[in-house]
């Protein structure tokens, strides 16, 4: 009977998360491992009909000019309860130099929640290419309300791609 409650708890936990909503605009910092830079990091996760959709917009400075991408996430949901996304496309930058189609981010991040406040945790690694090593780091992000200033949201908007925000706490 000792062994019953956490051997239930253990099964249960990754169903908790499932349960979870990961839905909304969450905004916070990617801090790559190699530089030590801390770079601003959206993400937008809808679901329609069951099938989750996500975006993402990061920022970063290069010789004090700004630049950005915005890219198309695959979303799943681990069997430990992990929320993994992954690049699916780049949609828009503004990159000095043309990107290279074979690097690929992919977000591991679990999720918590404190009181009325949702956070995504985890860490990112891209893939190592002929032309690039692989880079590591963290994600840090916090669900904030859809009525927050976004470019990502303003950038969905004015491509009039339809993204479905339910209010949520």
């Amino acid at each position: 009977m000792k062994y019953f409650v956490p051997l239930i708890v253990a099964i249960c936990c990754p169903l908790f998360v499932l349960c979870q909503d990961i839905t909304g605009l969450w905004k916070g910092t990617m801090i790559n491992e190699v530089s030590k830079q801390s770079l601003d990091y959206e993400i937008v996760i809808s679901k329609e009909k069951g099938k989750i959709t996500a975006y993402s917009h990061t920022w970063f400075v290069i010789d004090d000019k700004k630049y950005y991408g915005v890219k198309k996430l695959n979303v799943r949901i681990a069997k430990d309860g992990k929320i993994v996304l992954q690049d699916a496309k780049l949609l828009d930058n503004n990159y000095p130099m043309a990107p290279y189609k074979e690097v690929l981010q992919l977000n591991v991040l679990d999720l918590a929640s404190q009181g009325s406040e949702s956070t995504l945790n985890g860490l990112f690694v891209t893939n190592r290419t002929r032309h690039f090593k692989e880079l590591t780091g963290t994600i840090n992000i916090k669900k904030v309300s859809p009525f927050s200033k976004s470019d990502l949201l303003s950038y969905l908007q004015q491509n009039s791609m339809e993204i479905d925000l339910t209010v949520s706490k």
